[in-house]
């Protein structure tokens, strides 16, 4: 395991990012995993109940604690998170360290003897969620291009995996994904207020590293190995009975590097991220064809999703302009002003980052995994992305490829 320190004395509180991180060799790890989380933020071997670890928390100023799946590209990883008041600012400087990393270590390595009826609930939450997907149009178009971009992917499975599989999760299942994953990669993000708490780290791997089997760091799994393979063009049509539809397109980045993420960010944010962009600008504003667009890049994947919230029989026109938006990037038809405001959004995001504890974890945490570094500062991934050039968004531009076509709300029986 390890342990990564972020200090600004900024902040009030000190936030815990308790990072169990594997590779997925079987997708149904997603469905097992998702029921596994569920009871982990709910109970343990001595808080045997949600209202005993509020009451808990409560008792330690209302301190934080919540359990929070991702997928990381093709890695799974589940993190534990908790934040505590730095004792500078509590009534006679009342240390929680102590008392919370006591509290991490009971609810992540002493789980409750999870009863057939706690699993049984936890699994219908979850069954409930996957079939609302759907009820939130925008989002599951963009998961639907997901999937089918990424098909035969871990990558291309839900989050939460599918009802046939969480439905079969039985007592073993949860068993064997809770070994699977404590058994992981460990990273430990700590950030926020650490005034007073410089041996943090060295507590943490105290009372942490004897659970720990895997000696393999987040940096040392294979991400770079994963990257997306090159698929064939496809439309895939979904139909639902109504007027507003979703347009999803998958795009391919191909032949890129970890050091190609500054390029991406910016074309990326050039084609569909600010009010400047091409896609807001010709596909929303100038053809009135969409109540909203934009594009979201994927670090871990390369790849960029298009969506777009349209009348259904505004398909044809619509997947046009969009085409031509990303022709006229490949043709290097970008404006002073398209290239300048999507830099200045990128760096003013940047430098929002610093603001948050949580965004500042999330930022080690990402930069370990792409650039197996700890030690990229806020001001060098500023500079760096300052030092982009107008030819490096073209020469990303014609390593695009459109793979895939999502529409939600099409041709019935299309």
């Amino acid at each position: 395991m390890r342990v990564y320190k972020i200090n600004d004395n900024k902040f009030k509180s000190i936030y815990v990012s308790y990072n169990l991180t594997v590779d997925v060799t079987d997708t149904k790890l997603y469905s097992k995993g998702a029921v596994l989380a569920a009871l982990m933020a709910k109970s343990s071997e001595k808080y045997k109940t949600q209202k005993e670890i509020e009451k808990y928390l409560n008792y330690l100023y209302s301190s934080v604690y919540d359990v929070n799946i991702e997928k990381l590209g093709d890695l799974y990883n589940l993190e534990i998170r908790a934040e505590f008041i730095n004792k500078e600012y509590l009534p006679n400087h009342e240390e929680l360290l102590d008392k919370m990393l006591e509290f991490l270590e009971e609810m992540i390595y002493h789980p409750a003897k999870w009863s057939a009826e706690n699993i049984e609930r936890e699994k219908q939450f979850i069954i409930e969620r996957i079939n609302e997907r759907k009820d939130e149009k925008l989002k599951y178009g963009i998961q639907r291009a997901e999937e089918i971009l990424c098909e035969g992917e871990p990558f291309g499975t839900y989050l939460y995996g599918s009802t046939d599989v969480v439905e079969k999760v039985g007592h073993d299942d949860v068993e064997e994904a809770y070994k699977n994953i404590t058994n992981g990669c460990v990273t430990v993000i700590v950030s926020g207020n650490l005034t007073g708490y410089e041996d943090i780290d060295k507590k943490i791997e105290n009372r942490f590293k004897k659970y720990v089997t895997n000696d393999t760091l987040i940096e040392d799994l294979v991400y770079d190995k994963k990257l997306s393979k090159s698929g064939e063009y496809k439309e895939v049509k979904e139909y639902q009975d109504t007027t507003q539809s979703v347009l999803s397109l998958g795009l391919r980045l191909n032949n890129c590097t970890p050091d190609d993420f500054y390029k991406i960010s910016i074309y990326n944010a050039i084609l569909g991220t600010t009010p400047s962009s091409k896609l807001f600008q010709n596909v929303r504003e100038k053809e009135s064809l969409a109540y909203t667009v934009r594009s979201r890049y994927y670090r871990f994947k390369d790849i960029i999703i298009i969506f777009a919230g349209i009348n259904k029989e505004n398909y044809d026109k619509a997947l046009s302009v969009i085409n031509k938006q990303i022709t006229d990037l490949k043709e290097g038809k970008i404006t002073d002003e398209e290239f300048t405001s999507a830099k200045d959004s990128l760096l003013a995001d940047l430098l929002e980052w610093n603001d948050s504890k949580i965004a500042m974890a999330k930022m080690k945490i990402s930069n370990l995994i792409a650039f197996k570094s700890a030690d990229i500062s806020i001001e060098q991934m500023r500079k760096a992305m300052s030092d982009v050039s107008f030819s490096d968004v073209v020469e990303i531009a014609n390593r695009v490829s459109v793979e895939k076509v999502f529409l939600l709300g099409g041709v019935e029986n299309a």
